[in-house]
């Protein structure tokens, strides 16, 4: 933390304190977050491609899942 932000920091109330913890925390969440989507969908891209170098059609695929193997 930066000592112009120390400062103003070091000046809340432990009530504003606390709602500062909770919005920081929030938004370190919320980045997590989104980071993991981004990664998940790119996996799910990756399997998708993956699957149609290989053959696997969206009619073979309904077929797999129709089927009670």
């Amino acid at each position: 933390m930066d000592d112009a932000v120390g400062k103003i920091y070091s000046g809340f109330s432990d009530k504003n304190r606390q709602r500062f913890n909770e919005a920081i925390s929030l938004m370190v969440k919320k980045a997590a977050n989104d980071a993991n989507f981004d990664e998940y969908s790119r996996l799910l891209d990756n399997t998708s491609d993956e699957a149609a170098r290989n053959g696997l059609t969206p009619e073979i695929l309904a077929e797999l899942l129709a089927s009670d193997d």
